[in-house]
């Protein structure tokens, strides 16, 4: 953490939080008459203190608290506003891989189910059904999706 700057601290909190926080303010209004949903995007990193990731953990924390009040307040709109923290095999995974090898080695391990998730396959299929009818009832919450390396109480 003494390691990070100011500058990198406020690039993860700038792309990643206040983005999340205007979006949702734009989106508002036709969320609100369609009675729509919010899927935001956090991470392990957050929920669990990964080492190196100090200014990305507390954006996506953020995220979360973020989230959570919008579930509070929106609720009686309809709104329901949900949170994914994934673990998939992307391009910026890998990217993160060879930029910071040693967060990497100390964070991004191999999920019980022996494979990273598929974007499409894993996380892009729940997305789909938890903005659907099925899952209009559900705010608030934080699911992971990172092949059971999410598993807390």
């Amino acid at each position: 953490m003494t390691d990070h700057t100011t500058e990198q601290f406020d690039l993860a909190v700038y792309s990643g939080l206040y983005a999340c926080f205007y979006y949702m303010k734009a989106a508002y209004p036709y969320l609100k008459k369609t009675r729509g949903s919010v899927i935001n995007f956090a991470s392990g990193a957050g929920l669990f203190g990964n080492f190196g990731q100090c200014a990305y953990a507390a954006a996506k924390e953020g995220i979360r608290g973020l989230s959570r009040v919008a579930a509070t307040e929106w609720g009686k709109d309809g709104i329901n506003v949900n949170v994914i923290c994934p673990l998939a095999w992307t391009s910026q995974l890998e990217s993160f891989a060879e930029a910071y090898p040693e967060a990497f080695k100390a964070n991004a391990h191999m999920p019980p189910m022996g494979h990273y998730g598929d974007v499409v396959k894993d996380i892009g299929r729940v997305c789909l059904q938890i903005a659907g009818q099925d899952f209009t009832y559900m705010t608030g919450e934080t699911i992971t999706l990172e092949g059971g390396l999410g598993l807390r109480p």
